[in-house]
């Protein structure tokens, strides 16, 4: 790292597709490649994939690695963001991969390891939906249910670096197994895996003929955009579903307003980007309604602006102010 440094690399680890960008001090994307992460071909190769695309994106910004500061990357977890170790990712193959040091051993750049949903989070603290604010909770439901916690101006991840798993905040004891073996996280009850489940329910019955005709009743063809599109028709079956999901992640917002007191929360992720502005009233509807409403009163809701960006501009904010 050179002290003439002006660049940062950014870099978005995903199931299926991994993206890395170089960005400015102001954080504006100068150059991003993006290839498909091919899980299926093992760690190794994913790995390869991970530096290649690092170099790729610095080759498409015109920028060689005398002039990045640092990598900042955004990764699935449970992972040591201390240790910079993959603890262990089902969809990526990844345990206890110290993929930290490896890649500081071959580009010989400082490399800060960091949860997804952390860096999306603060990507959007930083340039998106959360500008201006000093506590903010960011939610994104998706397949599952991410949370990233902004208190005092900073990113809070706890004693052990794995604070924020509001997804498995537990809102209805008696309520359905979630993927954590527990039962009543706010992700069985609100995250499109939860959609899912109930659709196909309706389309077995003929309850939500639509979705059968585009879906057929195989779990794995019910992606959001198939919910989307029912809900956008109108399907009265997937409306409710849809209605009461928004209402159970209300809850889980109220209970975040009561204990942290945000200025704002953000929701994004999946859910949100698909059934829009409507989702997020009825999140924020179900909040006000549950939470206190001293500490709710003037807390804002507010819809992720960055998208996919979200997770690179998070990881390279962090990486330049984390790695001096």
């Amino acid at each position: 790292m050179s002290k003439e440094s002006t660049y940062v690399v950014g870099f978005d680890l995903g199931g299926t597709n991994m993206v890395g960008a170089v960005l400015d001090r102001k954080l504006k994307i100068r150059g991003s490649k993006k290839r498909k992460t091919r899980a299926e071909e093992g760690t190794e190769k994913i790995y390869e994939r991970i530096r290649k695309t690092i170099l790729g994106a610095m080759e498409e910004a015109g920028v060689g690695l005398k002039t990045v500061h640092a990598v900042g990357m955004a990764s699935p977890g449970p992972l040591s963001q201390k240790e910079r170790i993959i603890y262990d990712t089902p969809n990526l193959g990844f345990r206890d991969f110290p993929i930290g040091k490896r890649l500081e051993s071959d580009l010989g750049l400082p490399v800060l390891l960091e949860n997804d949903v952390n860096a999306g989070v603060y990507g959007e603290f930083v340039l998106g939906a959360g500008r201006g604010f000093t506590n903010v909770v960011g939610i994104f439901p998706g397949t599952g249910i991410g949370g990233g916690l902004i208190l005092d101006g900073r990113l809070f991840r706890g004693s052990t670096g794995n604070a924020g798993e509001i997804g498995h905040m537990i809102i209805q004891a008696s309520g359905p197994l979630c993927g954590c073996g527990q039962y009543g996280c706010v992700e069985a009850l609100a995250s499109r895996t939860a959609l899912a489940k109930e659709a196909v329910a309706m389309a077995s019955s003929g309850a939500a003929q639509p979705v059968y005709e585009q879906a057929g009743t195989d779990f794995k063809n019910f992606r959001s955009g198939v919910l989307a599109d029912a809900y956008r028709q109108g399907v009265k079956g997937i409306v409710k579903i849809v209605e009461r999901s928004a209402w159970f992640l209300g809850i889980a917002m109220a209970n975040c307003v009561n204990l942290l007191s945000p200025e704002a929360i953000v929701l994004g992720g999946g859910l949100v980007e698909k059934f829009g502005e409507a989702y997020v009233r009825g999140a924020e509807r179900s909040m006000r309604e549950h939470a206190l409403p001293m500490i709710v009163k003037d807390v804002k809701v507010k819809q992720a602006e960055l998208g996919d960006d979200a997770n690179l501009i998070g990881a390279a904010s962090l990486a330049w102010h984390w790695i001096g």
